[in-house]
């Protein structure tokens, strides 16, 4: 009922607003999330630039004072044992800590600022659990060209991971201390990247997991070191899943001493989440999304209140300057929706504009489920998987199923798409040949959504979990590739950059770089970030990235405005595609300007006849031209080429 409240409020703003395109112009709808006319730019903290070498070991954080216990003690030199065991200087091991921090951020933010992005999104700071997980089966070494047959590979290290990526997190108030600054206030450079973030125009969005802790044991037998044949590995952490709270232990996963777990009541009985694909809903929430992770039970109260006060402390930590610009929500169907009400009402009423981006694994128009959550909360968006999947294999010619160009159209198209507007004999035939409604977009889920928004959600080429497409696809063109985010810049939801896509980032395809979802899946897919005097780096990549994200800014059309495709003569269905970008309402001058996106597979010229057309300035080059209704585009393969009209 909340979800269908929130939609007619919606309608009627729309109605309001279109009946004055001054305002239309001025005061886009709001939709959940709060993302305006934004670029997003993803960062994991680690691998983008390391600023302070002495936090690449920090054991600085764990120096013994005289009054503290010998349990103390003994805890200080676990941790330091295992933070040398989980830096690795060489970059060769994949799931090793390699040094990035937030000072590095700080002195990249001008590279932020002159690319154009306007929000970044950092990768979780909270205090993780030091240790390491050990499985076998494991293949983490980053062989460095296809060819690779290095000799010094270390097999241990090779088959290790470490909390580098941030969702081990054991204490939500503290920021870890491979990230932060060895002497000062703990928080120093947190709010130095605030302010001067905030100084160049970006806010800056954490990355929180509220799902979880680190890997720990649930028994009191010792780990079998390469046993083999074991199912989820072995782990070695000073923390066995246990939660702090500014230091203070708060919750104990499992004791090794008594063999008792979970004595103060916050986390789920230890649940196996086999087939996530058909697992229930209840399971989802309260099973473990990988083995040894104790999951996190939010509906104790405790938990609850620990999480609402950790929301309220970082909106809240940068008295006087500026403060936070919200939250990224990891494993959103993994926690329940009751909590995410509470969560979502704490956040607004601290900051109204806050924004907050659900992470639902698969989520979009072509998965119900994560329909329903959003029909379930009031201000969370979501990553749009399905337009960013289809894209990506649309581009690479994988063009099965979800790579198909109307599979792309649809669901760029929303209520406007072909399905939806299908008469009722169409809609029975369908229903025939596909009675599960999973070919193309379930009618349920356009008719829950409105078009504007799924303008609100995030799109993206890559993400911090699937493979990148340069690794995924080798034989891409980078043509194709820049095509690709052409495609995404001036397609309708919120663009995410992944940190590197602007250049290619990609590691060598190679059999043994084989991550979450196929060769250069996570960890593959988090290579340490290049600067443009690095081998690798792809000038002509870059460029396109940064033209387009300021054509973003400038044409707020490609946020709010609607969305056509047309078909030149001699232009294929399937292989090509044009798109534009066209206000609902305008007066004058920029505000009636429209985008216009070209591509083609094979190439070929291209007449568009648009009657109200006068002129056109391309985006790349900045030819600009007067014509009379007509535009001839040249293409060549795998080209595509992005026009200012008016």
């Amino acid at each position: 009922m909340r979800g269908y409240l929130r939609h007619f409020f919606i309608l009627l703003l729309a109605l309001t607003l279109l009946g004055n395109p001054a305002l239309a112009v001025e005061e886009p709808i709001s939709v959940p999330g709060n993302l305006k006319n934004d670029v997003l730019y993803y960062i994991v903290v680690d691998r983008f630039f390391d600023g302070e070498t002495e936090n690449n070991i920090p054991n600085f954080a764990f120096t013994d004072v005289p009054e503290e216990s010998k349990q103390q003690h003994l805890y200080n030199e676990m941790n330091k044992l295992l933070l040398r065991h989980t830096y690795d200087p060489t970059h060769s091991y994949m799931a090793m800590y390699w040094g990035g921090d937030l000072k590095g951020i700080v002195e990249k933010l001008d590279y932020l600022q002159d690319l154009g992005v306007t929000k970044i999104i950092l990768s979780p700071i909270q205090d993780n659990a030091n240790g390491i997980f050990y499985h076998p089966d494991i293949k983490n070494y980053l062989h460095r060209s296809k060819e690779d047959e290095v000799k010094e590979e270390n097999i241990f290290y090779s088959r290790v991971s470490s909390a580098y990526h941030g969702y081990w997190t054991k204490d939500w108030y503290e920021i870890d201390e491979h990230f932060r600054q060895p002497e000062g206030d703990r928080y120093g450079i947190f709010r130095q990247l605030l302010d001067e973030a905030g100084k160049r125009g970006i806010g800056v969005i954490l990355d929180i997991t509220m799902n979880q802790t680190s890997p720990g044991h649930i028994s009191t037998e010792p780990p079998e070191i390469g046993a083999g044949g074991f199912l989820f590995g072995e782990s070695w952490f000073a923390d066995n899943g246990n939660i702090y709270r500014h230091g203070e232990l708060v919750a104990t996963h499992w004791d090794p001493k008594t063999g008792e777990r979970d004595p103060d009541g916050w986390f789920h009985p230890p649940q196996i989440i086999w087939d996530f694909g058909n697992a229930s809903k209840e399971l989802l929430e309260e099973g473990q999304i990988s083995g040894g992770m104790p999951d996190i039970n939010q509906d104790a109260l405790q938990v609850e209140q620990y999480f609402l006060d950790c929301a309220r402390f970082w909106l809240t930590l940068n008295e006087g300057g500026y403060q936070l610009a919200g939250f990224r929500l990891d494993a959103v169907k993994h926690v329940n929706e009751r909590f995410w009400r509470k969560f979502e009402q704490t956040v607004l009423d601290i900051n109204p504009d806050a924004v907050l981006i659900g992470e639902f694994f698969s989520g979009g128009y072509r998965y119900p489920p994560s329909i329903q959550f959003l029909q379930e909360t009031e201000h969370i968006t979501q990553f749009d998987f399905n337009l960013s999947e289809a894209a990506r294999r649309f581009f690479a010619q994988d063009r099965g199923w979800d790579g198909r160009a109307f599979i792309l159209r649809e669901l760029t198209l929303g209520r406007k798409g072909t399905h939806y507007h299908e008469n009722s004999i169409q809609r029975l035939g369908h229903k025939i040949l596909n009675p599960a409604d999973t070919l193309e977009i379930p009618r349920s889920s356009l008719e829950l959504v409105t078009d504007e928004e799924a303008k609100g959600w995030v799109t993206f080429v890559e993400n911090h979990d699937q493979p990148r497409v340069r690794t995924f696809y080798p034989q891409m063109s980078d043509e194709a590739y820049e095509s690709l985010i052409k495609f995404q810049f001036t397609a309708r939801g919120v663009p995410l950059v992944m940190y590197g896509e602007e250049t290619g980032l990609a590691v060598p395809y190679y059999p043994e770089h084989e991550g979450l979802f196929g060769i250069g899946g996570d960890p593959f897919n988090r290579p340490m970030m290049i600067s443009s005097e690095s081998p690798g780096w792809k000038p002509t990549t870059y460029e396109t990235t940064k033209k387009m994200a300021h054509l973003r800014r400038e044409y707020p059309v490609l946020r709010y405005g609607e969305t056509r495709f047309v078909y030149p003569k001699s232009s294929s269905r399937s292989e090509d595609l044009f798109m534009l970008r066209e206000p609902s309402s305008c007066d004058s001058g920029d505000d009636c300007a429209s985008i216009l996106y070209a591509y083609s597979t094979h190439g070929g010229d291209f007449p568009l006849r648009l009657p109200a057309l006068k002129g056109y300035e391309e985006v790349e080059t900045g030819d600009r031209g007067t014509i009379d209704g007509s535009l001839f585009i040249h293409l060549e393969p795998e080209q595509a080429r992005v026009f200012v009209l008016k």
